[in-house]
């Protein structure tokens, strides 16, 4: 019980540091894009972080606790929200082009499956088809090429 305790609260203490860190203006970038970026790493760590100590936080029929799935469904929200966020920018420099083929890249790395590489590229298709989208000048990186199999 107290190490579902203290993972919890060690999870909400780092968000609470975390949060007005990402909040000010002085913690992001300049580009809307970038800031974007890293708003969206920070929620999809929170998530998978949440992930990983779901396993502390159950009951002893097996099932989450009724406030670790609420702060779950919670973060899978704000995940959702900071991805969409990000989608419906367009990269206006040749850095947040660059930066968003990374974001998706390590994005698909992680998942480390043809789909996951397949949606990747179908996002950043559709983000520089845009009109008054700055070309990355280069091709998609090879890992986003998942090998068949």
């Amino acid at each position: 019980m107290s190490a579902s305790i203290l993972s919890r609260r060690s999870l909400f203490g780092a968000a609470a540091l975390i949060g007005p860190l990402l909040r000010s203006s002085a913690a992001l970038p300049s580009d809307p894009l970038l800031a974007a970026i890293r708003i969206t790493e920070a929620a999809d760590m929170a998530h998978r972080a949440a992930g990983l100590a779901s396993a502390l936080h159950r009951q002893a029929d097996g099932r989450l606790t009724t406030e670790w799935r609420a702060y779950r469904v919670a973060l899978a929200k704000e995940r959702r929200v900071a991805r969409a966020d990000l989608h419906a920018l367009t990269p206006a420099t040749q850095a947040g082009a660059l930066a968003l083929i990374g974001y998706y890249a390590a994005r698909a790395e992680r998942a480390g499956t043809r789909g996951a590489a397949r949606t990747s590229r179908r996002y950043l298709r559709e983000v520089f088809s845009r009109p008054g989208a700055c070309q990355p000048g280069c091709s998609l990186p090879a890992l986003m090429h998942h090998p068949p199999g």
